[in-house]
């Protein structure tokens, strides 16, 4: 409990701490029966009388506020929260207000009773929770060593350049990598480098919700680029654009590939205007049926592509961590912009993903996580072949990626399937919001990473009910 004490006004002490216990009781502050400190102590840490101090516990006992029990000290009165006002009440109103343009609220979080069908969410069943735990005690017999690497741990950055060159044929110098909080905290870095306020940034149109927020958030045009089955149309991407944020070996959300003649053509176009390349390759671990194609950071050989990696995915979202790859010119000039935001990680976040990777635990995590979605993904592909057959939906792309697949609906809405839907406790994701336009035609995001094939094949099959179910039939007025 904080008081304060105005040595100007030493007449008015009493009264003023008189009222500032009072008030911290009635706010919560102080819990009723928690135990209220000895007038001694209290005194002594305040530089006052203890007589001072008596008087105020009196006058708080006289009234209710407070209890003494002799030996055992004075205890807030176990009546006290019955008296308080509601919460609602007890917050003070600000004359704050945020800037305009801004989201009133974050996406409320979504707790089904049955299947969370939503993209972006792997099984933490599978999460590798002994090896994880060998990894967190392995970094925590390491002392902290003060505010760290800005750009990350050197030996994490070597780590994460032979894991990138390993398995994405990205061929990259430690010194290019930036460890940050997970991907989203890299497009963000590689924004506020690379543009200023009133910059144009062009996106996928569909496209990753959350990017085109931050973009927004941070007083940057939005330009809207289409995808079709081939991915983004690099033929449409504005020429004032300074940056163009792309996810071409998954597309978010319609999971198409950006063919290798739209790569070539999108860097082609990138050079002659003079813009920079945000490759977010969020989920390329989990290939399921055809070979991954180069990244653009590899077909890239003038140094315009930020290549952007995450392990929410193959991990968990909660762990925050991923990195990016900056060309090498840029590099320090992010670790010095990132050092003026949150600095950098958790150090033992860091040196947990470390030793998870170089012992090779994170590879066993791998080889047995792709199998098991491989089969959840084959399962919904052919569902979704099945409900195309009988005209029910199409799918967006050739999907052979990732832990989601988009369709395009037939005959009934978005929002009819997920009142359908909602008594079962089912949420598919929402592919309206994933674009910044009305679109012509409505669909669905199917998210099969968090259950297990059981269960999704129960969920479908709810699905599959609710699509072929007929429309509610009008009400007639008598």
């Amino acid at each position: 409990m904080d008081l304060f004490i105005d040595p100007t006004q030493p007449r008015a002490i009493t009264r003023s701490l008189y009222d500032q216990i009072r008030a911290a009781i009635a706010s919560g502050r102080i819990s009723a029966g928690e135990q209220m400190p000895p007038s001694r102590q209290l005194a002594q840490e305040l530089g006052v009388a203890r007589q001072t101090i008596a008087t105020v516990y009196g006058r708080l006992t006289a009234e209710g506020h407070v209890i003494g029990r002799g030996a055992a000290g004075t205890f807030v009165a176990p009546t006290a929260d019955a008296h308080r006002p509601a919460r609602a009440d007890r917050t003070r109103s600000s004359a704050l207000a945020p800037r305009p343009g801004l989201p009133e609220t974050a996406d409320p979080e979504f707790q089904p009773t049955g299947l969370d069908l939503r993209s972006g969410t792997p099984d933490l069943a599978l999460f590798p929770h002994v090896a994880w735990r060998r990894a967190v005690l392995a970094a925590a017999h390491q002392p902290p060593s003060g505010y760290g690497a800005y750009a990350g741990l050197p030996e994490l950055r070597r780590t994460l350049a032979r894991l990138a060159s390993r398995t994405r044929g990205v061929v990259a110098d430690p010194d290019q990598i930036v460890v940050t909080a997970g991907a989203q905290s890299a497009i963000d870095l590689t924004i506020r480098l690379l543009t200023v306020p009133g910059d144009t940034v062009a996106v996928e149109e569909p496209g990753y919700l959350p990017v085109r927020r931050l973009i927004e958030s941070l007083d940057r045009r939005v330009a809207l680029v289409p995808v079709d089955a081939d991915g983004m149309q690099p033929e449409h991407v504005p020429a004032r654009a300074r940056l163009i944020y792309t996810t071409p070996s998954h597309q978010s959300p319609t999971g198409a590939t950006l063919t290798i003649a739209r790569r070539r053509a999108l860097l082609s176009y990138a050079d002659r205007h003079h813009q920079a390349i945000i490759e977010d390759d969020y989920d390329s671990e989990y290939r399921h049926t055809d070979r991954p194609l180069e990244p653009l950071h590899l077909l890239d050989t003038t140094g315009r592509v930020v290549y952007v990696a995450t392990f929410s995915k193959t991990l968990a979202p909660s762990l925050r961590l991923g990195y990016a790859v900056f060309p090498v010119e840029l590099a320090r000039h992010a670790a010095a912009l990132r050092a003026a935001s949150d600095v950098q990680p958790p150090e033992l976040l860091q040196r947990a993903i470390h030793h998870l990777i170089t012992t090779g635990d994170l590879d066993r995590h791998l080889r047995r996580s792709r199998k098991i979605y491989a089969k959840r993904h084959q399962l919904v592909a052919d569902w979704v072949a099945r409900m195309s057959t009988a005209g029910h939906l199409t799918p967006c792309a050739t999907d052979h990626a990732g832990l989601h697949l988009t369709v395009r609906l037939h005959n009934i809405t978005e929002e009819e399937l997920a009142a359908r839907l909602e008594p079962h406790g089912i949420r598919l994701g929402s592919y309206r919001d994933t674009w910044a336009k009305t679109p012509d035609h409505d669909g669905a995001v199917i998210g099969f990473g968090n259950a297990d094939s059981s269960d999704l094949e129960a969920a479908l099959s709810r699905v599959e009910h609710a699509l072929a179910s007929p429309p509610p039939r009008p009400r007639v007025r008598p």
